[in-house]
């Protein structure tokens, strides 16, 4: 009967520490309240008239460029070489926002060899131009209604 209990303990002590050894989680997503403030992007150096434009805007760093992260998004076409979006409801925060223009209708920055966007994009503080965007350097304080700029990079 020892022998068998060793033996049960034995095979399946790996599964009991593997289960119980979760990876690190991130900070659990919240998506933003509703609240009073108002946002205004102008947006600029667009290739007119070319392909849709797909903005984001995100309030945590953990979820910061995924798809499911963003608090809120708009697409729209692009109808001149400058734009200004309008998001509302927004609550007092931290926020930082991303866009890029869609020139073939894929839903996604396209690169060359995987590393060099093909597609104009752009972040908020106009940061980006040579190499990865951190949440905080995009980041802005929301505190009453905004109006930014992003100006658009274009390889």
């Amino acid at each position: 009967m020892f022998n068998h209990v060793f033996l049960m303990a034995f095979l399946f002590l790996p599964f009991l520490i593997i289960s119980c050894a979760s990876p690190p989680k991130k900070e659990e997503f919240v998506k933003a309240e509703e609240g009073d403030l108002s946002l205004i992007i102008n947006v600029a150096n667009l290739r007119c008239c070319e392909g849709t434009l797909l903005l984001a805007v995100y309030n945590n760093k953990s979820y910061w460029l995924e798809r499911e992260g963003m608090v809120r998004g708009r697409v729209s076409f692009i109808l001149k070489d400058q734009e200004k979006i309008e998001v509302h409801g927004l609550p007092a925060g931290k926020y930082a926002v991303a866009i890029h223009q869609d020139i073939n209708f894929n839903k996604k920055l396209d690169r060359y060899l995987g590393l060099i966007p093909k597609e104009p994009y752009g972040f908020s503080n106009n940061v980006g131009k040579y190499g990865p965007v951190s949440f905080e350097k995009a980041s802005f304080s929301l505190v009453q209604d905004k109006e930014i700029t992003i100006k658009m990079i274009d390889h």
